[in-house]
């Protein structure tokens, strides 16, 4: 089940961020929704961090096609692995460039749209910040997100996973779009401000 943040206002109940928003649309006109409510310890700091986020993620640009980076790296590091051997740097670079062209061809035609998501870019945000564990699954071991519930999380714990997911942020997305970090906490306080 989904959580979802909301404000209390003087017109009820409001989603506290643009991703609870978006969740809460998707509820029909008078249908019950049930849950279990905590009040949470820092609901400033909740709304400055998902705004931050909102910021990034309208920023952010797909690129890359249909071939996450690992397995770009993976591709890349066999071919480098095989040209030390051969003692000729480069030697493999077209034949490289040919096959992950055509993989991207191949993937494109199996999957013509790929959706942007808030929620995934949250989790590939807080994993590239480094708040994550491994896991394993039957392709393998991967990193999953750790959970940024506020119902668990306390402020001590919050303040290094705000201050890591928004380093990512600026690194990844908002270094390209905004002079400085300063200029980029701003547009983000603006958006939380018209929430």
């Amino acid at each position: 089940m989904a959580e979802v943040a909301l404000i209390r206002t003087a017109q009820g109940l409001v989603p506290a961020t643009e991703a609870d928003r978006e969740l809460t649309q998707k509820w029909k006109l008078g249908q019950v929704i049930h849950g279990k409510f905590t009040k949470m310890r820092n609901a400033k700091f909740h709304g400055k961090f998902f705004s931050m986020l909102d910021l990034a993620w309208e920023y952010w640009e797909p690129v890359g096609g249909l071939i996450p980076r690992q397995e770009l790296r993976g591709i890349q590091g066999l071919a480098k692995f095989f040209e030390a051997q051969s003692g000729k740097p480069g030697q493999l670079s077209d034949a490289v460039a040919a096959y992950i062209s055509g993989l991207e061809s191949t993937r494109a035609e199996r999957f013509p749209a790929v959706d942007k998501s808030r929620e995934a870019f949250r989790e590939w945000v807080t994993i590239e910040a480094g708040h994550f564990h491994l896991v394993h699954t039957p392709e393998g071991i991967r990193k999953e997100a750790k959970s940024i519930s506020w119902s668990s999380m306390d402020d001590l714990a919050f303040e290094p996973l705000y201050r890591d997911v928004f380093n990512a942020c600026w690194r990844l997305v908002l270094s390209a779009h905004f002079e400085t970090e300063q200029d980029a906490l701003s547009a983000a306080d603006q958006i939380r401000s018209y929430a």
